[in-house]
């Protein structure tokens, strides 16, 4: 039965969610997955690989988004080798999603077995796994590729508890795999830590039946290795940096924090029991006093706490122990800092623990209709797993690309400046994607709206930095397609305003003063310069770029700008240079792949007037590649065509010589 159990979990998921195989990647997957050059291997190169257990820094291209989870990192790494490997390429989405879907089945199967080692029934772990593996929260980890980090972590909590509990039939090789699970866990998410004071507490209220002399027995030889494993990831992260680093940002005050993190708790209860109106960026503010909106919260938390006394009045301890462990895992989120105030992919390990609860709950009670037990009972179990798995497949619809996703938010939380940041980019990239005018100026447009309102709702000093430095990328945008001199000024002036506030408010915000160098590069090109101003100009865009690259030296952008800036001061080795390293750091820039098309023309160029038509040929069928894939990647991409055109007139050209 338990195999059929198993079979029933892994056909609802697969149906339910294999629909979300060409999602794309959002948000977070950018910095810490197709920007990040720690994750480009064509082989498992253990060498490599064990600089993710080293260096929290390759978690992202982004130094300071750095953090310690590297066997989530080797999971991303281990998909771009396998992509590569099958010819589909280090990026191709179907594969990241493959894995994150695989990880939810598996935790619907551990959550089956868990539900059987505490006691339930064949029906209860049946209900508990179909429930999980259908639940709408799931979403969130199913979809969006950085979440991985909270399915993989609690697929080894999970299994570690399991372990523990089949280790109590005498084999003392299961709990030592609990230990390793543990560290497994740890190094996907820290909030793994919190297992040994769960397998204490599993241990007082249910394995040793509140018998404390018992309990105080086992401590050393059943528990004991538990916290050293968690003093010895602290000591890790101590030493890498990444703990004090983490708990040093300025979020918000403790106080708030915590408060904040309980009203959370309700909302993750409400969510859990009603998974409807569900957003990526819901409408939450922080909660830094007492109050009409913590009354709420504190009453029922206190009805939580009531309830728990009467489940262990009544006797009822593994109800209390599952109560408890849900509480407990979202006690790191109390005190540990978070920029983001809630998110569904953290009520996804409570869910797991409920669903069991439900699961027990739901198999014990014996509904009877004409004297023939469980039909109606069943009915209603496979009605709500039915109206679950409609509401998952609805919900992974919305995560099809930013705009269905960043739409949706937007639509169900207004007041959330994140979700019209998130969407004023959509409309930016479909704007740089547009070949008509007319259709790329409403995405301008609608870019610079949803900015505005961005910066307007903005809470934080982050969030009000970026909102103002992209619509001041859209002002210079709209710069290069102004129809006069005039109107581009204008349009130049507007956008390095915006860039100076940014960058005055925050003197290392490396995008802000990438772009101030830019600013300069474009007011280098207008019509009536002198050679002198232009070069003047042109120097001052690089000592701006060369600056950012001081705050953040991985920075494509700044070297694919060093890159123009060099090759209008006539410098193509150097340009070549900067392009190059650029498409190093994000082969997917299909900007800078058509500029560097363009330089190698350039130079081979040079190279036929001086004789070397073997090199220029090389260069040439080279810079042939490049501008293909830049065509590929946008095929708007400005005078790319041209170019391309150019290059294949000149390879002609050369072949008919021959």
């Amino acid at each position: 039965m338990l195999r059929r159990s198993w079979v029933l979990i892994l056909t609802a998921g697969l149906v339910t969610w294999s629909g979300t195989l060409d999602n794309s990647f959002h948000y977070d997957d950018f910095h810490s997955i197709v920007d990040n050059i720690y994750l480009r291997v064509t082989s498992l190169d253990a060498g490599v690989m064990g600089t993710y257990f080293t260096d929290p820094g390759t978690f992202s291209i982004d130094s300071e988004k750095g953090m310690y989870r590297p066997l989530l990192v080797t999971s991303f790494a281990v998909n771009h080798a396998m992509g590569v490997w099958l010819g589909l390429g280090g990026y191709h989405v179907a594969g990241y999603h493959v894995v994150n879907i695989a990880v939810h089945l598996g935790s619907a199967l551990v959550v089956c077995w868990l539900t059987r080692l505490l006691g339930g029934s064949v029906h209860a772990r049946l209900l508990a796994g179909l429930l999980f593996v259908l639940h709408p929260v799931a979403s969130e980890p199913v979809n969006y590729i950085s979440s991985r980090s909270e399915s993989l972590s609690v697929l080894l909590y999970l299994l570690g508890v399991c372990l523990f509990l089949r280790a109590e039939s005498g084999r003392n090789l299961w709990r030592w795999g609990t230990w390793v699970a543990m560290a497994a866990g740890l190094f996907s998410k820290s909030t793994t830590i919190t297992l040994p004071a769960v397998l204490l507490l599993l241990d007082v209220l249910v394995i040793s039946g509140r018998d404390l002399r018992r309990v105080a027995s086992r401590l050393l030889s059943h528990h004991l290795a538990g916290w050293i494993v968690a003093i010895a990831y602290l000591a890790i992260v101590t030493a890498n940096g990444w703990l004090g680093r983490s708990l040093a940002q300025d979020v918000r005050a403790p106080w708030a924090q915590a408060l904040t993190q309980v009203k959370a708790a309700v909302y993750y209860m409400v969510l859990l029991a009603a998974p409807v109106h569900q957003s990526v960026e819901p409408q939450f503010a922080v909660q830094s006093t007492f109050g009409t909106v913590v009354a709420g919260p504190l009453l029922l938390l206190a009805s939580l706490a009531v309830g728990a006394l009467w489940l262990s009045r009544s006797g009822h301890w593994r109800a209390l122990f599952l109560l408890c462990w849900a509480c407990v895992h979202l006690l790191p989120t109390l005190v540990v800092p978070l920029n983001v105030l809630v998110n569904e992919r953290r009520a996804y390990g409570p869910l797991a623990i409920l669903c069991i609860g439900a699961g027990i709950l739901l198999a014990s009670v014996h509904w009877r209709q004409l004297g023939r037990p469980w039909r109606p009972g069943w009915g209603l179990a496979v009605a709500g797993c039915a109206v679950l798995g409609v509401l998952s497949v609805e919900r992974s619809r919305v995560w099809a690309d930013e705009f269905s996703l960043w739409g949706d938010a937007v639509r169900k939380a207004p007041r959330m400046s994140r979700a019209h940041l998130y969407l004023g980019n959509a409309y930016k990239d479909a704007a740089q994607h547009s070949m008509d005018l007319a259709v790329r100026n409403r995405h301008w447009q609608a870019a610079t709206g949803a900015y505005a309102r961005a910066y307007e709702e903005a809470g934080d000093l982050d969030l009000r930095l970026r909102a103002l430095h992209n619509r001041g990328g859209v002002h210079m945008a709209m710069a290069g397609e102004a129809r006069t001199e005039t109107r581009a000024g204008e349009e130049l002036a507007a956008a390095e305003e915006l860039f100076k506030a940014a960058v005055e408010r925050n003197p290392l915000y490396a995008d802000a003063i990438i772009n101030l160098g830019s600013v300069a590069l474009h007011t280098a090109r207008q019509a009536g310069r002198t050679r002198q101003e232009k070069e003047v100009l042109l120097r001052k865009s690089i000592e701006r770029y060369l600056e950012a690259l001081r705050v953040r030296p991985n920075h494509s952008q700044a070297h694919g700008n060093l890159g123009v800036a060099y090759q209008d001061l006539g410098e193509l080795d150097e340009a070549a240079r900067h392009y190059r390293h650029a498409v190093h750091l994000n082969p997917g820039d299909w900007l800078t792949l058509k500029n560097l098309g363009s330089v190698l023309y350039h130079q081979a160029s040079t190279n036929l007037e001086d004789g070397h038509t073997e090199v220029a040929g090389d260069r040439l069928v080279e810079g042939r590649a490049f501008m293909l894939q830049a065509l590929r990647l946008n095929p708007a991409v400005k005078n790319g065509r041209q170019m391309l055109q150019a290059i294949e007139s000149r390879l002609q050209a050369l072949q008919q010589e021959d």
